[in-house]
């Protein structure tokens, strides 16, 4: 990749820290991705995570924050919301990003195109509906990584290239392929009726969920979340009879004999253009795949059916 320099003086920082609640993961993750494009021979920082209520390290040199402002940050260069601007002692903070309105220096959506933005010119990076992870809150994590590359002197051609080949974190909502049309998304991290429910909240459109085992036992607290979110339901093998009954009211629930299977039905049962969320929400058995693999093991049985 060729990475064009820029004419101001660009300073890449040591360590770099990601603030965020759920979301900073990602746009970490995206982060290192993106470091990929930095000018060989440069140093690619070091990125950390900060969680709401950690205080940041203190060897911080650029804050990149994915949503709400932190105190501790004020006065140390870096990225933040552009509706969160004006705040007393955040003026060194240059750099912005936003979903609903343009920035001079940074990332934002605009008619359904990613741009990024160097004092006010605006480079087209692509469509949004391009990403190949799920949902609109993505774009949190998103476009404050694109802004915090931007700010490193990292070309927009290599930030378009790197963005859209971009799957997501690995087994956590990753994009892990198509067939007959019907994407993918591998989160087999998911070990809590938590994890998955945050997961479900995070697609703009219902899916078909692969979800449960011999260790699921969230049923009636997830009824709710399911019934928004999920039209479709495949039940993993093992997966405790009461919570087949529970569940058999919110939409169409079938039961699978082993992973193949499940990924059939979930094929059967899903229209061209659909998602399907593989998400046990469970800690594996000790008969089972472990937790990285059971993900690498559905995905094939579901992109070979």
């Amino acid at each position: 990749m060729t990475v064009v320099a820029k004419s101001t003086e660009i300073r890449i920082p040591r360590t770099v820290v990601v603030s965020g609640a759920e979301l900073r993961y990602a746009c970490a993750h995206l982060l290192r991705r993106l470091a990929e494009g930095l000018p060989a021979g440069s140093r690619a920082p070091e990125i950390l995570e900060a969680a709401p209520g950690r205080p940041l390290p203190g060897s911080t040199e650029f804050v990149v924050e994915a949503d709400a402002i932190r105190p501790d940050a004020l006065g140390i260069p870096g990225v933040r919301s552009e509706e969160a601007r004006g705040v007393p002692g955040e003026s060194v903070l240059d750099w912005s990003w936003s979903i609903d309105n343009p920035v001079w220096k940074g990332a934002y959506l605009r008619h359904g195109l990613l741009i990024a933005a160097d004092e006010g010119r605006a480079h087209v990076l692509g469509p949004v509906r391009n990403l190949r992870i799920p949902g609109s809150r993505h774009l949190e994590a998103v476009l404050p990584a694109i802004a915090a590359a931007l700010s490193w002197g990292i070309d927009p051609k290599v930030l378009r290239e790197l963005v859209f080949s971009w799957t997501g974190t690995a087994h956590n909502l990753q994009w892990a392929g198509q067939n007959r049309g019907i994407a993918l998304f591998d989160d087999g991290s998911c070990c809590t009726s938590e994890g998955l429910s945050r997961s479900l909240s995070l697609f703009d459109q219902k899916v078909t969920l692969v979800t449960g085992g011999p260790g699921f036992h969230a049923g009636f607290e997830l009824l709710e979340r399911v019934r928004g979110c999920a039209s479709r339901i495949v039940l993993l093998p093992g997966t405790p009879d009461w919570i087949v009954s529970a569940w058999s009211q919110l939409s169409d629930v079938r039961r699978a004999g082993d992973l193949k299977v499940a990924a059939t039905l979930a094929l059967e049962c899903t229209p061209m253009g659909g998602q399907v969320l593989f998400s046990p929400g469970c800690f594996p058995s000790e008969l089972e795949h472990g937790v990285t693999r059971r993900g690498l093991a559905f995905a094939e049985e579901f992109l070979d059916a």
